[in-house]
């Protein structure tokens, strides 16, 4: 072989491997793009969710999210189908310039839909005095179902508070938590007056409740709720 073949030689093969280098790039940046409009397609789907999930409770949102969205996901769709098919020699600028654009669209959605939500959770939550429950049932008195619904909100409560983005029917499971939360209180008022559970509370702490506190009303609470006969008088 000349010299001349030789040099020609290893042209081709340098041409042949820049060709592939520059189709490996192109490949990875089809790859890396691929995958970004499948997170925008998923989070603009899970975002319209929730715009129509607080909608339900009249949350503001600009009219035009919703078909601004949906056509957003449309495109993404049809740019997901067709990147398999981009050529190796397809300048790659208009491809991240329409991913740039859905994605600022995406993360400006994204911050109205948790604003929203997180006023929505903001909402007051009846305030539940535990300990008195607490008491209530080492006194003998049956507060069980209260205390399950009680913890029953709690839990509830907990897990929408988590979610940056409501899924459907958290808008109803938050507002039902508050509402069991608002009974349980009522239950616990209508079950205990303050002044029986003054007595009742500190009956169990170390020096107990002064006898003058039985008065005749305590006495018929007590009888009422059926623990009289478990408390007894002690002399100091």
């Amino acid at each position: 072989m000349t010299l001349i073949e030789q040099v020609q030689r290893l042209r081709v093969a340098a041409a042949a491997a820049h060709d592939q280098d520059k189709i490996n790039r192109r490949t990875g940046e089809l790859a890396g793009q691929a995958e970004s409009v499948e997170t925008l397609i998923e989070t603009i789907q899970r975002l319209s969710r929730g715009v129509v999930e607080l909608r339900a409770s009249h949350a503001p949102f600009d009219a035009d999210f919703a078909p601004q969205a949906a056509q957003l996901a449309a495109d993404l769709h049809v740019l997901a189908e067709t990147l398999p098919s981009q050529d190796a020699d397809t300048p790659p600028q208009a491809l991240k310039a329409q991913v740039k654009a859905a994605d600022g669209f995406v993360k400006g959605l994204r911050g109205s839909v948790e604003q929203a939500w997180t006023a929505e959770r903001n909402r007051e939550v009846p305030v539940i005095n535990e300990d008195l429950v607490a008491t209530l049932s080492k006194s003998g008195i049956d507060v069980e179902e209260i205390r399950n619904e009680i913890e029953k909100a709690h839990g509830v409560l907990n897990v929408l508070n988590n979610r940056a983005v409501p899924e459907a029917g958290d808008v109803a499971r938050l507002a039902a938590a508050l509402e069991s939360l608002r009974a349980c209180g009522k239950q616990i008022t209508a079950l205990v007056d303050p002044a029986l559970a003054r007595v009742i509370r500190g009956a169990q702490e170390t020096n107990g409740t002064p006898l003058n506190s039985f008065t005749p009303e305590v006495l018929a609470g007590l009888s009422r709720l059926g623990i009289l006969d478990r408390f007894r008088v002690r002399l100091r």
